[in-house]
């Protein structure tokens, strides 16, 4: 792995900072491909990175929890966000879970510096 730091804006805080050390969130399956660790917040104001919470990256989405609105645009909002196409992200396990794991393939490179652009 070649990334030594994510960087990230978080709501009214500035840049934050995450080492390797500390990236439990994510796990690399081959060159393109990741496993993303996430906990969705739904109906929540507008669509953002939250920050970490046990362990998981915390995104929430203005879409609320009923038949799996919540689900899509979260893999929307994380297509637009690292710039890859929809189909690329599809949620591995978790789909009633506010506790995912997706799957984000196709992601030249490393997952930590096209989260660096994430708003």
């Amino acid at each position: 792995m070649q990334a030594d730091e994510l960087i990230m804006p978080l709501r009214g805080q500035g840049l934050i900072r995450y080492s390797d050390t500390c990236m439990q969130f994510l796990e690399r399956l081959d060159p393109e491909t990741w496993i993303l660790r996430v906990v969705l917040k739904p109906g929540a104001d507008r669509d953002e990175v939250l920050g970490i919470h046990a362990g998981r990256l915390k995104i929430s989405v203005k879409a609320p929890p009923v038949d799996g609105k919540a689900n899509k645009a979260l893999c929307i909002f994380l297509s637009r966000s690292l710039g890859i196409r929809k189909k690329q992200v599809w949620i591995q396990r978790g789909l009633q879970s506010r506790n995912k794991d997706l799957i984000v393939s196709g992601v030249a490179g490393t997952v930590f510096n096209a989260l660096k652009h994430v708003q």
